[in-house]
């Protein structure tokens, strides 16, 4: 009897663990849009941040921006030529050039080759 019972929870520690596995390897994904924003500053002074070289501290962060549209290409719109946003599902023939806009997304760093500040899993706020 004692047998059987040492049998049962050896069997229940395995699956605990298995769950407490599977969740350690595979946590659930980010979700941007429900993350609270951890700074919100315009596209021309989240440049200046990278270009001063303290723009670390909004690496992989949810940061809300703002900021004039100037250019749209078919991945991307560009905030005052300083800053690409990638969105997640605004369709780019919404959005005009000079439009004026405030987006949430995840700061992705700097781009030293075309001096520019990536974000994505972006989201027009305004």
């Amino acid at each position: 009897m004692a047998r059987k019972y040492l049998l049962m929870f050896i069997a229940i520690a395995i699956v605990a663990l298995a769950i407490v596995g599977y969740k350690t390897l595979y946590p659930e994904s980010r979700n941007i849009l429900k993350e609270e924003a951890a700074h919100q500053l315009t596209a021309l002074s989240l440049f200046e941040h990278f270009s001063e070289e303290s723009g670390a501290q909004f690496i992989d962060q949810a940061i809300i921006t703002t900021g004039r549209v100037t250019e749209i290409d078919q991945q991307s719109i560009y905030l005052d030529h300083k800053v690409q946003i990638n969105l997640l599902d605004t369709p780019h023939s919404a959005i005009q050039v000079e439009d004026y806009l405030t987006i949430k997304g995840r700061c992705i760093g700097y781009d030293d080759l075309l001096e520019i500040v990536k974000i994505d899993q972006a989201t027009i706020t305004n």
